[in-house]
């Protein structure tokens, strides 16, 4: 299951109340070869990290107290973050599906399908990025052949 991507420098952060799934979901990022993870146990102190710096990625269950207010703030204040949420039953994806940059896994977590995931999470991240930084490098090329 290793990634081409080995020591990739993806930042993470997941949230999670339980132990067992903090456990699993660090196990399938050292996996896939990601540096730079991060387990909180509350929203509290998932903001208090992204105080200290911004996350590529960020993984929490739909049970955890004030996720909703998690997400609002980490995009607000990281607009380019991409977010996991794991979620018990179908029924509610429907709130999620007008977020952009959201993906929905469900429990129980299949080791293949949260590889999957946040293996794409972070490559629409880096992609974004580039998309970014061409258009900048267009803009910038452009001022300088007119200027």
């Amino acid at each position: 299951m290793p990634d081409q991507e080995k020591g990739s420098q993806a930042r993470i952060l997941v949230v999670d109340q339980e132990e067992w799934c903090r456990a699993f979901l660090s196990s399938v990022i050292k996996l896939l070869g990601f540096e730079g993870c991060r387990l909180v146990n509350t929203v509290a102190e998932a903001l208090a990290a992204l105080d200290e710096s911004p996350f590529d990625l960020v993984i929490t269950d739909q049970r955890q107290p004030e996720y909703q207010r998690l997400l609002e703030n980490a995009r607000s204040r990281h607009p380019h973050t991409r977010f996991i949420i794991m979620m018990q039953q179908r029924t509610q994806t429907h709130r999620l599906f007008y977020l952009e940059q959201v993906d929905i896994v469900y429990k129980p977590l299949s080791l293949n399908e949260m590889a999957r995931k946040i293996r794409h999470a972070i490559q629409q991240k880096n992609l974004r990025q580039a998309e970014e930084e061409l258009k900048r490098m267009k803009q910038e090329a452009l001022r300088l052949f007119l200027g």
